[in-house]
């Protein structure tokens, strides 16, 4: 899992020195239960599973996931589980955004 951590903040802190970022992983098989993001005062990257290298693909155990970083660091996790849905909201995920943008 820390060499999963480490790759992802690699890949999204070389793009942009946002605050808050959003990491969305998940299957091409799986897309259709991608959680659709128009996401607000954050950065956001959507990963397909297939594009990370066998190691961190090992280490991804349910599909889709999201992480939220805030400076750099995960904050939030949020996996589909055995439904390989997301239960998280767009409106939820946008509300604790703010929260961490406010500094709350």
């Amino acid at each position: 899992m820390k060499k999963l951590v480490f790759i992802l903040f690699f890949l999204i802190s070389m793009s942009s020195f946002a605050q808050v970022k959003v990491v969305q992983i998940n299957s091409s098989w799986n897309r259709h239960n991608d959680l659709k993001l128009n996401l607000k005062n954050c950065q956001y990257d959507y990963v397909f599973l297939e594009d990370l290298t066998p190691n961190l693909k090992n280490q991804v155990k349910s599909v889709p996931l999201i992480y939220v970083l805030h400076k750099r660091h995960i904050v939030a996790q949020f996996d589909g589980g055995l439904r390989m849905k997301l239960s998280v909201t767009e409106e939820e995920l946008q509300a604790y955004i703010d929260q961490l943008n406010s500094g709350l």
